[in-house]
């Protein structure tokens, strides 16, 4: 067995049971222990598990949830890879849905950068205002009870809204991407306004930054899906990426 292999299977091990020790991936893979060492050295500098004595542990966590204005400057950096990766989906005279958040920021204004013709149906006044000087865009506000801390519609009427639209393309902004756990949001206010987005659309884009994976929220919005696009950055560590790739998740990072 190839050691990419190896520690493939160590990160699936981690994904069932949270912690592994060395003599038991000793046995499972018939290695010494000097190479179980440097495959466990090796996806700790990948910050894809925790070394501890005898072992392993996940390095999936509980997410803290921040605020929208703390969010707007944390990996600003990571959210631009990110919104310029997703550009490459869209088509002129698309029909997307752009949920809201810090990540919808950076992609609003690429959007007038590389289309002139698309409709853009949106919950987010702030997503809107950005693009409202776009002559040849064609944008559908989400309106009902607005969350001030959020700066988005949420509620029974922009639910009905949005049920009563198809959109080509949904790009959704979560706060956590787990195997185990899903996608996972913290502001459940906005759930049901997300899940209808990905609900009526044809194609999905999970977008999320590479600080957001194997981490869990406290609300699950979906489970990770082979018919969902996840979008993330460089920074992804490789083992991570790998996993994804082999239980057969689109996943594109740069």
């Amino acid at each position: 067995m190839f050691a990419n292999e190896r520690r493939m299977k160590i990160m699936e091990l981690l994904e069932q049971k949270t912690s592994v020790t060395v003599s038991e991936l000793m046995k499972r893979f018939g290695v010494s222990i000097e190479t179980v060492r440097r495959d466990l050295e090796y996806l700790e500098s990948q910050q894809a598990l925790k070394r501890v004595h005898g072992g392993a542990v996940s390095n999936q966590k509980m997410k803290r949830f921040a605020s929208l204005e703390s969010r707007m400057s944390e990996n600003r950096e990571l959210k631009r890879q990110l919104a310029g990766i997703a550009i490459r989906y869209i088509r002129e005279d698309d029909t997307i849905a752009l949920d809201t958040g810090s990540t919808a920021m950076e992609l609003a204004p690429l959007l007038k950068e590389h289309f002139r013709r698309l409709t853009v149906v949106t919950n987010s006044p702030e997503v809107f205002g950005a693009l409202t000087d776009a002559e040849g865009f064609e944008l559908i506000q989400i309106g009902g009870q607005y969350l001030r801390g959020e700066k988005a519609f949420y509620g029974h009427m922009a639910l009905d809204a949005v049920n009563r639209l198809h959109v080509a393309k949904a790009f959704v902004f979560p706060s956590a991407v787990s195997l185990r756990h899903g996608v996972g949001v913290f502001v459940h206010e906005l759930f049901d306004i997300q899940r209808a987005y990905i609900h009526n659309a044809d194609e999905v884009f999970i977008l999320a930054d590479s600080s957001k994976f194997e981490i869990a929220a406290t609300v699950k919005l979906c489970d990770v899906s082979p018919s969902h696009t996840i979008i993330t950055d460089r920074e992804l560590p490789e083992p991570i990426y790998s996993l994804y790739k082999k239980n057969a998740i689109p996943i594109v990072k740069e």
